[in-house]
């Protein structure tokens, strides 16, 4: 169980700071639409990808590497070696979850590899929102140059980056009020003396 687990428990929010309302801002940003042929990597039980096959009809499948994802909307494997081919996608998801992976870089170059030019990667993300980078116990933070430097580096163009961090306080706020942000407290400390906060980023494959 990750420490940000039970800040969802009976949300329907699909696991991360923002919600679906976040996911849909991103999705509007990146003007997919009913021909989009979309990938949610680290889709958890498929959530967002039922939620975007409904709101948009558009094709989508979701990618989790955790053994105990049984949804028929998901395949198991790995964003490090994604098994679709070149150019597969117009879009890729990658929310609340590269800040997690041990090798962001090969991540992100699969997420290039698999989207088609002109494609675009939606990124959410904890982040420090001054100063450098820093790895805490709560995963990878980098700073906003941080992350749209690794975009570039991956070959895809930063061409939108927004901060969401009151999705991310009114999370937990929302955590402590129903009583289940227990860890809430052990989070913040590992943090103690780094401005962290949430993003949304997009990087377009030109």
């Amino acid at each position: 169980m990750s420490w940000w687990t039970p800040l969802f428990c009976g949300s329907c929010q699909g696991e991360k700071p923002g919600g679906l309302a976040l996911t849909d801002r991103g999705v509007e940003l990146c003007r997919f639409t009913a021909e989009s042929r979309l990938l949610d990597v680290a889709s958890g039980s498929g959530e967002t990808v039922r939620h975007l096959r409904a709101r948009l009809g558009c094709e989508i499948q979701g990618l989790d590497r955790d053994p105990a994802c049984q949804s028929p909307d998901v395949t198991r494997g790995r964003v490090e070696q994604l098994p679709w081919e070149d150019g597969a996608f117009h879009g890729v998801l990658l929310e609340c979850a590269l800040s997690q992976i041990e090798v962001p870089e090969q991540a992100l170059r699969e997420c290039f590899r698999v989207l088609r030019p002109g494609g675009r990667l939606l990124l959410t993300d904890l982040y420090t929102r001054a100063g450098p980078g820093a790895q805490t116990p709560l995963g990878r933070l980098d700073s906003r140059e941080g992350v749209e430097r690794r975009l570039r580096d991956a070959g895809l163009e930063p061409i939108c980056f927004e901060d969401h961090t009151r999705a991310l306080i009114q999370l937990w706020a929302g955590a402590l009020m129903s009583g289940t942000g227990e860890g809430l407290e052990k989070a913040a400390h590992a943090v103690q003396g780094v401005k962290w906060g949430y993003f949304l980023c997009i990087g377009e494959k030109v």
